[in-house]
């Protein structure tokens, strides 16, 4: 069995950044349709297929990131080659998503704040670690994230899915949400830039030029496409596009390695950075560009599903950051950088 769930896979990067290095810049994230896809059949075709011809048991249709209620009848996406039946259009490459962000910030790493003085041996009797000036009753750690990442731009084929029935919601586009926060002629004191802008409409006449608040845009495809160019389906048209990007949602932010490990005597705990496998990094920190994939859960049998294990279709993930200034070039890994 398997179960379909929003709780996504995390593909994580990493970018190793050295301390106190204020970063800027354009961070590019493609994710496509692998090209080990193309010898299969296309998804959106896939499912069709298998409910027109009442194929479809419940592990395939839990699966089903286009469904998340009842088995319907819904339009032929004509993914498959017309009059032969194939699927020898290769148009799983049409599955990608491509998101332009601006990011800037950084973080600050400082030195641990311990509680007390560092234990004794004799304190630490009773102890499965004795050893004295590495102990102590507590550990504060005070390095902060101040990553900050604004979508520019998202340019994929994941939309006009719902004009394919009137009655069937598409399940497998999520909208990526940008903010914006505005101070307007009023000044921050008179509106608050941290809330929904005022909706006039609704307010009771509240002023229409009040333009302050926090502003939401949730972003599912930006650009316009040209039917000039060859190609039998016009993607213009909402009706005629069935290709499903893959990511959910993308998070940035800043870690730092840091390992507080602790022991008792049976009653009191004692910490320590220095012993036992701790440690605390504060010459560099980890930038990391975190995409939720849509995915499924393989192993669900009944209840909820809680976490998917399963990328609904294998894909490629790539990043490239343009960093300003003296941060010019970075290495980009799958892994935390550990030095």
């Amino acid at each position: 069995m398997g179960g379909y769930l929003s709780t996504p896979i995390s593909v994580k990067k990493y970018i190793r950044i050295p301390d106190r290095r204020l970063i800027s810049g354009f961070l590019h994230i493609n994710v496509v349709s692998h090209s080990d896809n193309d010898d299969k059949l296309d998804a959106y075709q896939y499912y069709r297929d298998k409910e027109d011809n009442g194929g479809m048991d419940n592990d395939q249709h839990m699966a089903d990131p286009w469904r998340g209620q009842a088995i319907s009848n819904f339009a032929d996406p004509g993914r498959s080659a017309a009059g032969s039946g194939s699927h020898d259009k290769f148009l799983s490459f049409g599955d990608y998503d491509c998101l332009l962000f601006w990011i800037a910030g950084g973080m600050t790493l400082n030195p641990v704040l311990y509680t007390g003085s560092a234990l004794s041996s004799g304190a630490l009797s009773g102890y499965p670690d004795t050893t004295a000036g590495v102990w102590y009753a507590g550990i504060d750690d005070y390095c902060q994230n101040f990553i900050k990442y604004d979508l520019i731009s998202r340019a994929n084929n994941g939309y006009g899915h719902a004009a394919l029935n009137s009655d069937e919601d598409y399940k497998g586009t999520l909208a990526i949400t940008k903010n914006e926060f505005r101070s307007d002629e009023l000044g921050i004191s008179g509106h608050d830039s941290t809330v929904a802008p005022p909706d006039y409409d609704t307010t009771g006449g509240e002023n229409p030029n009040a333009h302050g608040g926090n502003f939401q845009k949730h972003i599912v495809s930006c650009g316009s496409y040209s039917n000039s160019g060859d190609g039998d389906i016009n993607l213009s048209t909402g009706s005629a596009n069935s290709f499903f990007p893959p990511v959910q949602s993308v998070e940035v932010y800043g870690i730092h390695r840091i390992n507080i490990v602790s022991q008792t005597d049976g009653h009191t705990p004692v910490y320590s950075i220095a012993t036992g496998g701790g440690y605390h990094v504060t010459s560099f920190w980890n930038l990391v560009i975190e995409i939720k994939m849509r995915g499924y859960d393989d192993g669900w049998t009944s209840g909820s599903p809680s976490q998917a294990d399963k990328e609904w279709f294998e894909s490629r993930t790539n990043v490239f950051f343009q960093p300003f200034g003296e941060t010019a070039s970075f290495d980009v890994s799958g892994s935390e950088f550990t030095s």
